[in-house]
């Protein structure tokens, strides 16, 4: 009979949470972004639902088809940490290097298919309103796209290296900048124009610009990572393929789920304007915790690198477990918040007496998913540690496209339940992911050989 080790396990608690908790506040600033741009645009006087609609149409479109390039990227920071493991340090400045090339790439196609999206809006048949808002907004987080995806590779190098205070610093910073100049741009304060959402878009893009610039500047001056900048890069081509191997399927298991909830926003948009409105306040909520789960989920594939790295078997089922169990009990929390406070926290976003209702039914909903989709969350990131990413992938689809969507559909359009039934379908696939990714984890992980 198996016994515990408590002194190694409360060891990897800790080594968890110290790379953890950073990420989770940078994930949790980068979101605080777009929560910060849908209360500022639903204060605009007699025109803030029809912004909050527009920009939660632009921004699901433009993530949707972002999310496969920030998760490939993501795939970076484990395999920097099992070759510092490995003592392979000519590999960690080669993987640095492969993320920026790799980055740019990546990002150049994410602007160019948001952008050509944005211009086809008018085939979403959304609100008229809503398009015309949509668009000029839309332009600008296009644009922001390829700073953001600058910032996410240089994070890599300081991630990986278990240095996450650097990003989180940067993204602490921007946020405050971000929220300022939606003040400026939005109402047109001093010397500013009034541009109201699309100044919003405006100041995404000059935040992610400085989040860029910041994290470059941090990571030149740590002497910990600045040793890796110093090497000449070799067989980037090489690594630059095994990256976008290993991370384009990491991605769509992102897009497949990101997807599903854009797919929602566009559904929801058919029954009416204040259920697509309130739809976007209840999972800006959602996507908070979704984003801070994330942080887990990336500390414990860093962990999981890491013992591979170390050709430790247990530790990279210890690892594995301690993230999943984490990301189970914070999840848990939230759940309990959204049921105890959903009408404090629908009110922080708007005082409509339409959408106010419809948003804390889809609130209560998403309070039933939290635990589901902290641990698929997490079972992708420790998946992703030991670089198993294929059959994920076909279960993420499975999942969302499958059963969650379809689910969604008809309890939605056939059954009455409009932006409920969409809900209760959406919890149907995470739960439907969770348990199939964290059967699939403790299976390979006992099969590994050494």
């Amino acid at each position: 009979m198996r016994t515990l080790n408590f002194p190694r396990i409360q060891t990897e608690i800790k080594e968890t949470f110290n790379i953890g908790l950073p990420i989770i506040v940078s994930q949790l600033g980068i979101v605080a972004m777009g929560v910060a741009d849908t209360i500022q645009v639903g204060m605009i006087e007699g025109s803030g639902t029809v912004a909050v609609a527009a920009a939660g149409v632009v921004n699901s479109l433009v993530f949707t088809v972002g999310i496969i390039g920030i998760i490939a990227l993501g795939v970076i920071a484990p395999m920097i940490s099992k070759a510092e493991a490995e003592e392979t340090a000519g590999v960690v400045g080669n993987l640095y290097r492969t993320a920026l090339r790799v980055a740019l790439i990546l990002a150049v196609v994410t602007m160019v298919i948001s952008l050509g999206l944005i211009g086809a809006l008018d085939l979403f048949r959304q609100d008229p309103e809503v398009t015309v808002w949509a668009k000029p907004y839309g332009v600008m987080m296009a644009i922001s796209m390829v700073p953001l995806f600058l910032f996410i590779a240089i994070r890599q190098l300081s991630d990986g290296l278990g240095k996450t205070h650097l990003a989180m610093t940067i993204t602490l910073s921007a946020l405050l900048l971000n929220i300022l100049l939606n003040w400026l741009l939005i109402n047109g304060i001093w010397i500013f124009p009034k541009w109201q959402l699309f100044g919003t878009g405006v100041a995404t893009l000059i935040s992610r610009i400085a989040m860029m610039l910041g994290l470059w500047v941090l990571v030149r001056r740590d002497a910990g990572c600045a040793i890796y900048l110093r090497q000449k890069g070799t067989e980037i081509g090489a690594l630059s393929r095994k990256v976008l191997t290993i991370g384009l399927p990491a991605g769509m298991q992102g897009f497949f789920e990101i997807a599903v909830f854009a797919a929602a926003v566009v559904i929801i948009g058919w029954y009416s304007k204040s259920d697509q409105a309130a739809h976007m306040i209840a999972i800006s909520m959602c996507s908070v915790t979704y984003m801070m789960v994330t942080g887990i989920a990336a500390a414990g594939g860093i962990r999981v690198g890491h013992f591979w790295g170390l050709k430790d078997k247990p530790g990279i089922l210890l690892s594995g477990k301690v993230a999943l169990g984490m990301a189970g009990g914070f999840m848990l929390l939230c759940g309990l918040l959204f049921l105890a406070c959903n009408r404090w926290l629908v009110g922080l976003y708007t005082l409509d007496p339409v959408v106010t209702p419809v948003a804390i039914g889809l609130l209560i909903i998403g309070a039933f998913f939290q635990i589901s989709d902290g641990l698929q969350a997490t079972a992708l990131g420790v998946l992703r540690g030991i670089a198993d990413v294929n059959i994920p992938t076909v279960i993420t689809l499975f999942a969302y496209w499958g059963i969650g969507l379809p689910i969604g559909y008809y309890l939605g359009t056939f059954c009455g339940l409009r932006a409920n039934g969409v809900w209760i379908g959406l919890t149907a696939g995470l739960t439907a992911s969770a348990v199939l990714l964290c059967f699939r984890f403790y299976r390979i992980a006992r099969k590994m050989n050494m």
